[in-house]
């Protein structure tokens, strides 16, 4: 059997970071002299949930992003090992490992504080690959690569996220796309870019995991 590859985002979906990066980015914005205020609510229907979205809320255009990124992201960093790590997503990764499939991460936050805290947690050895901020180019591209660097095909390649783009990015890149509801947006939001499957719970997303392709005891 051709071995898988399942591509995980961090915040959201193995992470419970929420309401860190919430409280994070308004500090940072306090400090640097912004009203704007982040909230959950307005994070629920971003298109793209990023840091260039988030700033943009704050009342930092785009175009100043590159002012602001490392201190947000050195900031960000330190308060990343405080957020828990969602129960059972530990065991779902290794039950990925047992499979023989290939475990990679994509995600919008460094790949070294990604790596440090899942270390924290013991989980630093499962991920394969990991691949953030750090790396210039978007989910899509960094999923075709991650394909090219394991010689996996795109029937044989999941991105499971919590985000509008996180979907969005998936199916530029032609693989199938999972959306779990207990991260960062609810099913409502995830349901209009139409994701292959939606999992409402870890225990359903180990499910579908578990089962061949084509099974899904997740809900549409």
């Amino acid at each position: 059997m051709a071995k898988k590859l399942f591509i995980f985002d961090y915040d959201g979906v193995i992470a419970d970071s929420l309401e860190m990066c919430i409280d994070t980015i308004n500090k940072f914005g306090e400090i640097h002299g912004y009203t704007g205020k982040l909230t959950k609510d307005a994070i629920e229907v971003l298109p793209s949930v990023s840091d260039v979205a988030a700033f943009k809320i704050l009342g930092i255009a785009p175009e100043d992003y590159h002012l602001y990124k490392t201190d947000y992201m050195d900031r960000l960093k330190d308060n990343a090992m405080k957020s828990p790590i969602f129960d059972g997503i530990d065991d779902i990764m290794k039950l990925v490992k047992a499979n023989g499939d290939i475990l990679a991460v994509n995600t919008a936050n460094g790949s070294g504080t990604v790596r440090r805290r899942l270390e924290l947690s013991g989980l630093g050895d499962l991920p394969d690959f990991i691949v953030g901020a750090d790396t210039e180019g978007s989910k899509s591209e960094k999923i075709i690569l991650m394909m090219q660097k394991f010689g996996i095909s795109k029937e044989n390649t999941y991105m499971i996220g919590d985000s509008m783009g996180d979907i969005t990015e998936g199916k530029k890149a032609g693989v199938h796309t999972v959306a779990v509801t207990y991260g960062w947006q609810p099913k409502k939001v995830l349901e209009k870019v139409n994701p292959e499957v939606i999992c409402e719970s870890v225990s359903k997303l180990e499910g579908y995991i578990k089962k061949k392709p084509g099974f899904n005891p997740c809900h549409k």
